[in-house]
């Protein structure tokens, strides 16, 4: 029995050595390296000698040795695997003498405690201490609110340059050009939103005998309100109630419809400004939300800091010399205005005539 022998006189070595005597079945490793659980280290034992303790037991218990020789190579390797500790994956730790950040191993760990403190991983998206389902529903709703500010803005930058149609169709209203001419604002005026359905037909082209002058007047007024109505909250609301007030009678005269283009202007750059503001108040402050001190004196959120920002004097749209001159354009066009228009029920409307003798009435206000 030298393989029994052998198996023993291994197992007495180990113990003497302190080996097997202490740290569970597999156990952490000494100082020095070693495994101290019972069968620590026994994935480095020669499988000879565990095929032999098997061919051997059985010789004992009357089997045939050499029939059992597959199994207990099977057998052999089936306790090599368990045996065979598995390697676990090495983990960020700090070494708390030097400050390095590093991966090490779980025994490198077991050897040195006091050396590596371990980095807890931390989450890529982290909600709140506390934070409830409906303080998680209103994050949703201030993240879709500063997108829709970004995305004014995106789409005031590309109709910036759009407003110099209506300049064109303007200065050349009498023109050969003036058709075409146009039709390019009414396009212009259905990307924006504004119903052009009363200039032109199903196809896209211009209604046959539309007048090109008295057109433009509704078309510059549709345009113009639909930009101030949809800026209501960024200007002081007394540029707001003038530029409702004037914008008809700006209409009635080429120098007024000027004064219409530089207000589209104006309100598309300050939904460019607005939305510079909110990227600077997430950067700063984290939500649009979230309170913070501002140059008005108090702890205010976005929309608070906001409205005080547009009733600042120092904010206003345009200078002083600007709306002396659209006041007086707009009051010098009322005779005209008045005279183009019929009332009823306290709302003007504007007839359009076409060569055919139809009719248009539009709301013109």
């Amino acid at each position: 029995m030298a393989i029994m022998d052998d198996i023993r006189r291994m197992m007495a070595e180990r113990a003497a050595q302190g080996i097997g005597t202490g740290g569970g079945i597999f156990g952490a490793t000494n100082q020095q390296g070693q495994p101290m659980g019972l069968l620590g280290g026994m994935k480095n034992i020669n499988p000879n000698l565990l095929i032999g303790a098997s061919i051997a037991g059985a010789g004992l218990k009357g089997i045939d040795p050499f029939s059992s020789i597959l199994p207990s190579v099977a057998q052999t390797a089936q306790i090599s695997k368990y045996l065979t500790p598995k390697i676990a994956k090495p983990f960020e730790a700090k070494n708390v003498k030097t400050g390095q950040k590093m991966f090490i191993t779980n025994e490198m760990f077991a050897a040195n405690p006091d050396l590596y403190e371990p980095i807890e991983k931390q989450p890529l998206v982290q909600m709140g201490k506390g934070e409830t389902k409906y303080e998680e529903e209103r994050g949703k709703q201030e993240a879709a609110k500063f997108g829709t500010i970004q995305s004014k803005a995106i789409q005031a930058q590309e109709n910036l340059s759009q407003y110099d149609l209506i300049d064109n169709l303007s200065q050349n209203i009498n023109s050969g050009f003036a058709g075409d001419l146009l039709l390019d604002v009414a396009k212009f005026g259905k990307r924006v939103g504004v119903n052009t359905d009363w200039l032109t037909n199903a196809d896209g082209t211009l209604k046959s005998g539309i007048p090109a002058a008295e057109s433009l007047q509704v078309l510059g007024v549709q345009i113009a309100l639909d930009k101030i109505q949809k800026t209501k909250g960024s200007v002081s609301d007394t540029e707001f109630k003038t530029f409702l007030n004037t914008s008809p009678a700006l209409s009635m005269s080429p120098e007024g419809i000027t004064v219409l283009n530089n207000i589209n202007r104006g309100l598309a750059k300050r939904d460019i400004e607005v939305a510079n503001l909110a990227s600077e108040w997430e950067n700063n402050y984290g939500k649009l939300n979230n309170s913070a001190e501002t140059p008005y004196g108090k702890k205010q959120t976005f929309d608070q800091f906001l409205n005080s920002w547009k009733e600042d004097p120092s904010n206003k749209l345009f200078n002083e010399e600007f709306y002396s001159n659209l006041e007086n354009i707009s009051n010098k066009n009322q005779n005209a205005l008045n005279e183009s228009t019929v009332e009823s029920g306290g709302i003007k409307y504007k007839v359009i005539t076409l060569e055919d003798g139809q009719q248009i009435v539009m709301k013109f206000e």
